[in-house]
């Protein structure tokens, strides 16, 4: 059975991947050459003899991780604590951050030389200048301040107004270069086909050439990260085959039906998006526009939740989703959550049995 790199979700394709539920030897026992690493390493204090012991994966699960800009770090620290606790990663499922952390996890063993690479490029002069390119343009007034879309919107705004930029909008395919985004992806990720990760991969985007959501299980990792980051207008397209890649997450920001695709068994889903925040108004037609937007992804978020065996929900709600200067905060709120949520998850692994989901509506796998 071979991965395709590109099977549009919702429509039978020659090219699509035709797993069905509980499918997954080929996966857990990794490629063909035996070469898959399916776990990462943790840091302990141990005698060698007993961390091996401690590292013997003992609860496989399929990750599902969601798109939310920064608060996307606290991915790792998430994953760290499943780890302490003997869960194995059988495959990871990513959108946007997700797929960016995802993609980490899935090709460095260590999880504490990820947080460590991570915390200190975000914190680097290097990234410090993209950040500011990306928002350093000014703040909103009190009254503006929220932390969803409208956040995006209203500082977004201000940058055209300081850069007066309107005709970059309607004559190039993004208001900033993607040079930003790949400095990014090459500086944490290998040059490296997705197919060669440790643990299994799939990383989630939207093709704009086929009004579809896509999910790559092969090809160039950064090529599907940036890709799947690429902010709609913001951030030029990424060419991937015949495609035209962009982020999926003004609509889709957790991939629990699509990480349900390779499993019925345990699916966790880490959902790092924001909750509606109430406004005083909105006063221009593209501001109810942009709001009914973010209604709508938050509505279908809440319907896809189920498609998991547990979601959490790291409590992100306080920090801006577009700050990577807060990297340690954002992993410290990821190892808090997991940890206080922990008897629930063991208790609903525990519980688990072969998942029924009723995907008559939701479904976005393939026939």
């Amino acid at each position: 059975m071979s991965f395709n790199d590109s099977a549009p979700l919702g429509l039978p394709d020659d090219r699509s991947l035709h797993h069905q539920p509980g499918d997954l030897t080929h996966l857990h026992n990794g490629n063909s050459n035996g070469n898959r690493l399916n776990h990462l390493s943790i840091p302990s204090t141990k005698p060698r003899g007993e961390e091996s012991r401690a590292l013997i994966p003992k609860k496989s699960i399929t990750l599902a991780l969601g798109g939310g800009g920064a608060r996307g770090l606290a991915h790792l620290g998430v994953v760290e604590v499943l780890l302490q606790h003997g869960y194995h990663i059988e495959r990871i499922v990513g959108i946007s951050i997700g797929s960016l952390v995802g993609a980490m996890l899935a090709f460095e063993q260590s999880i504490a030389k990820i947080e460590t690479t991570a915390v200190a490029y975000l914190l680097s002069p290097e990234f410090q200048q993209h950040q500011k390119t990306l928002f350093g343009c000014g703040t909103t007034s009190p009254e503006d301040q929220t932390f969803g879309l409208f956040s995006w919107y209203a500082h977004i705004q201000a940058y055209l107004r300081a850069n007066s930029i309107f005709h970059r909008i309607i004559s190039q395919p993004g208001m900033l270069p993607g040079v930003i985004l790949q400095d990014v992806v090459d500086h944490f990720l290998p040059d490296e086909q997705i197919e060669n990760a440790r643990i299994p991969l799939t990383i989630v985007a939207t093709d704009l050439k086929s009004g579809r959501l896509v999910r790559l299980d092969k090809g160039s990792i950064r090529a599907a990260v940036k890709g799947s980051s690429s902010l709609p207008g913001i951030f030029p397209p990424v060419s991937f085959d015949d495609m035209q890649l962009c982020d999926c997450g003004n609509f889709y920001t957790l991939p629990t039906t699509i990480a349900r695709c390779y499993t019925n068994k345990f699916v966790l889903g880490v959902e790092v998006s924001y909750d509606i925040k109430p406004l005083k108004q909105c006063r221009t037609a593209i501001e109810a526009l942009v709001r009914v937007d973010e209604i709508g992804e938050y509505f279908w978020r809440q319907q896809i939740r189920s498609a998991a065996n547990f979601t959490l929900r790291p409590d992100v709600s306080h920090l801006q989703w577009f700050d990577f200067s807060v990297a340690d905060k954002m992993i410290e709120v990821g190892r808090q959550a997991a940890t206080s949520a922990m008897p629930d998850i063991d208790r609903a692994y525990d519980q688990m049995q072969d998942f029924e989901f009723d995907a008559t509506t939701l479904n976005p796998c393939p026939a």
